[in-house]
Order: C-alpha cells, then sequence, then structure tokens
C-alpha cells in the first residue's frame, strides 16, 4: 500500500473531473503510473467522483502518515496504563 496520496495526485494531476473509478484507473495506467498506485486505485469504490478531494478521501492510503503516529507510536500508545481509562465524565454511576 502506498505511504502517501502525493504519487496518486500526480498521477492524476491532468485528469478530468467528474470521472469514474474506471476513468481513473484507466487514466493512470495511460500515463504509465508505477503498479502500486495503480494497485490503490483499482480499491477505490465504483462511484463517480467528482474532484481530487473525492478521491483522496475514498483511497485507502496508511492512516498513521496522516495522522502523524509511527508504529512504534502506537504500540507505546497501546501499552499504556492511560490508553485504556475512560474519563470521568464518560464513566457510569452506580
Amino acid at each position: 500500500m502506498t505511504d502517501s496520496f502525493t504519487p496518486i495526485r500526480q498521477a492524476l494531476v491532468d485528469i478530468d473531473f467528474p470521472a469514474t473509478k474506471q476513468d481513473i484507473v484507466a487514466h493512470a495506467e495511460q500515463a504509465g503510473t508505477d503498479r502500486e498506485v495503480i494497485r490503490v486505485l483499482r480499491g477505490l469504490p465504483l462511484a463517480t467522483y467528482l474532484n481530487m478531494s473525492e478521491v483522496r478521501r475514498s483511497v485507502r492510503i496508511n492512516p498513521a502518515d496522516d495522522e502523524g503516529h509511527s508504529a512504534s507510536d502506537k504500540v507505546a500508545h497501546s501499552r499504556s496504563k492511560h490508553s485504556h481509562q475512560v474519563a470521568e465524565y464518560l464513566r457510569e454511576v452506580d
């Protein structure tokens, strides 16, 4: 899976919207885009996309890159005793 939306944006820089999933994949293939990017674009839901933002919301990339968290950050968070606690105002009162 690609780790950034940048290669996808570059592959679709001159595509005309609205475009269907099939149009997007065909455009990327004709542009000689990397196989990994093509694979990610093939994973898009069937739809007609009105702009690049809609493509961005639908494409599956590594969410840790967008959140700024590395794999080690996630592990440290999951091991933290504070990560499983519930805020007092969210607790049920007996």
